[in-house]
């Protein structure tokens, strides 16, 4: 059975989840001790591609980044990787998509992702931004943003690429910034 009609189904889902989601949390974010969705002072340098943008507009470039990070659930974790047939770690999986999803050429490390990329607000953040966290003594860890709260990552851990949510204390204690290319 072809399943290929399942993607821009779950994308559409994700889209609408994402828009509800995002108007719940901004009246209980008064609410809690220590917002995760607050972005630590971080530089504040913006990226500029020199190349143009071949992707029509934002929209369809993260709609493609998501389906992207999306086919990639499942594969093996390697330090270093950035090509889904030899595996990813978390900054080569961000690097993969933007690449093939819009035709940008990223920083290559998750901490030159952070540095690089334009900070945004919770309530700006849509499918294809990116979360950043930090699980050793700097940010190492990066994410991309899916909706309804959830992101795709290389996980270390699992040792593969998989879908985490972003609330979950593990990752609210390490959030660092969300932040965009696009």
């Amino acid at each position: 059975m072809n399943n290929n009609y399942l993607i821009p189904v779950i994308l559409i889902l994700i889209s609408i989840i994402s828009g509800c989601s995002q108007t719940r949390f901004s009246k209980q974010a008064n609410h809690r001790q220590a917002p995760i969705y607050a972005p630590q002072a971080q530089s504040q340098q913006t990226y500029s591609p020199t190349q143009q943008h071949p992707v029509s507009s934002s929209f369809h470039a993260r709609k493609r980044i998501v389906e992207l990070a999306t086919r990639s659930i499942g594969t093996r974790y390697r330090y270093g990787g950035r090509k889904p047939h030899t595996g990813f770690d978390c900054s080569g999986l961000m690097h993969y998509v933007h690449k093939q999803g819009s035709g940008l050429s990223i920083p290559r490390t998750a901490a030159e992702q952070r540095d690089k990329s334009r900070s945004i607000k919770y309530s700006q953040l849509k499918p294809g931004d990116m979360l950043f966290f930090k699980t050793g003594k700097r940010t190492d860890h990066v994410g991309v943003y899916i909706g309804g709260r959830k992101f795709i990552h290389a996980s270390t851990g699992s040792r593969r690429v998989k879908v985490a949510k972003m609330d979950t204390a593990y990752w609210h204690k390490r959030f660092v910034k969300f932040g965009t290319f696009l």
